[in-house]
């Protein structure tokens, strides 16, 4: 581990760099979250619910 640790920072990395990546890393999960996550569950609860309506009424 240290020898990463030595690697890294003889490497130099400015910090504006780290910081836009990880931003970028951060709007990427939003994201995901927006385009996949959110629709898949609403999706998903309104398939359960129209389930859940079509057994109570057979």
């Amino acid at each position: 581990m240290l020898q990463i640790s030595n690697l890294l920072l003889a490497a130099d990395f400015a910090p504006e760099v780290a910081n836009n990546s990880a931003v970028g890393m951060l709007g990427s999960f939003i994201a995901a979250a927006l385009l996949i996550v959110l629709p898949a569950t609403g999706f998903l609860i309104f398939v359960s619910q129209k389930d859940s309506l079509d057994r109570v009424n057979r």
